[in-house]
């Protein structure tokens, strides 16, 4: 029997490595990835995201730690939590896409992936289209390069080039990506199809390496195969990139990977919610405001403070009614609206007792002081002393 088993678990693997399937190269300083990882559709939708930037208001229902390691491992580099609004250290960005590529994992022995992709679903095609205007939003400079100068009917493959804008520059025009040094040293390396992908992967792999050395330069290049079936319905809440046609109200988030939050469509907040460890100052809309912080923790409102600036506006709760009908309230404060507000009570109670001690201190001085004082000679002027007997 334990013959048997071995032998169908043998089977079984024999068959995954010959099935064809979807790999992901990740190519950046950060990760050099010994062996080909195992990740599921889901997971490997949130890592592209991370690498193009893609996660605002995009949300992931995992938990688990060691899927959460590899989303921070093959994430690519993340700007800090508390951004002071430049994005000039920020890396340029490449992303390729190629579809229909039938291969088994065999078959890219030339060049291993770094991720292989169980089962992919059609939202691995749809989603992380290029995103128009983006330097108004994100301050990014996003374009899609013609995948070949030498062939104008090439298909199947998608290329889009990203960079920080900087300071008071403007973004290029579309007609001068394709003269830029990098896009053109590109092109000799790329598939202009996807039947090319197996003959031109291992120099690609070696351009982006290169790239990634000399000039900052991070790329994630996604091989699709021809089927793919469509996304379960019960992650669909959650699998959706945003795209060119998406709206700011449409966009779902990733939060980074200091928090990763369940969605939840319940309009107040959730006994079974735990609060993220650091919560920023502000957040780009109300709904991820409202969805990170509970609700305000069902204590607050969010609010627009200002431009892209949403944030908890924190109320006060009824406590208890006394039997006299009046109400004892409890002030709320903190980010989150997670901690009661005590410093009214705190302020009031110190200042009473400053106050009652600057009395009694001044009140034991003045006694001192009037004890201390001689009294007047006029008291004892009348006053004759005895008189010695005769």
């Amino acid at each position: 029997m334990k013959s048997l088993a071995l032998l169908a678990s043998c089977a079984a693997l024999a068959q995954n490595v010959a099935a064809q399937g979807a790999y992901l190269y990740t190519i950046d300083r950060s990760v050099i990835s010994p062996s080909t990882a195992m990740v599921d559709s889901e997971l490997a939708s949130a890592i592209i995201a991370r690498r193009r930037s893609l996660t605002d208001e995009r949300y992931l229902g995992i938990t688990d730690d060691m899927l959460l390691q590899d989303l921070n491992s093959y994430g690519g580099s993340q700007a800090p939590l508390f951004a002071d609004g430049k994005t000039t250290e920020a890396p340029g960005k490449l992303f390729i896409r190629i579809t229909n590529v039938d291969l088994s994992i065999n078959d890219l022995d030339a060049s291993m992936p770094d991720l292989w992709i169980q089962e992919p679903t059609k939202d691995l095609l749809t989603d992380f289209k290029a995103v128009p205007r983006r330097q108004k939003k994100d301050g990014i400079c996003e374009y899609i390069v013609p995948p070949s100068l030498n062939t104008p009917g090439a298909y199947g493959v998608e290329v889009i080039f990203s960079y920080p804008l900087e300071d008071d520059l403007l973004c290029l025009a579309s007609a001068e990506i394709p003269q830029l040094p990098i896009i053109m040293s590109l092109h000799g390396f790329l598939p202009s199809k996807p039947s090319e992908v197996k003959s031109k992967l291992a120099s690609l792999i070696r351009i982006l390496k290169h790239f990634s050395a000399t000039e900052d330069i991070e790329s994630t290049v996604l091989f699709l195969p021809s089927k793919l079936p469509e996304p379960s319905k019960k992650n669909t809440h959650h699998n959706h990139a945003r795209s060119a046609q998406q709206t700011e109200e449409e966009t779902l988030e990733l939060p980074s990977a200091t928090a990763v939050i369940d969605s939840f469509t319940a309009t107040n907040a959730s006994k079974n919610f735990t609060l993220p460890s650091v919560i920023p100052a502000c957040f780009t809309s109300k709904s991820a405001c409202e969805n990170t912080t509970n609700f305000c923790s069902g204590h607050g409102d969010c609010y627009k403070a200002h431009n892209n600036c949403f944030k908890c506006k924190c109320g006060t709760t009824i406590a208890r009614v006394n039997e006299d009908g009046t109400k004892k309230t409890t002030q709320w404060g903190g980010a989150a609206c997670e901690r009661k507000d005590v410093s009214v009570p705190f302020i009031l109670f110190a200042s009473f007792g400053v106050v009652m001690a600057a009395l009694i201190a001044g009140a034991i001085s003045m006694l001192y002081n009037m004890g201390s004082q001689e009294l007047p000679s006029v008291i004892g002027a009348g006053v004759a002393g005895p008189k010695a007997g005769k």
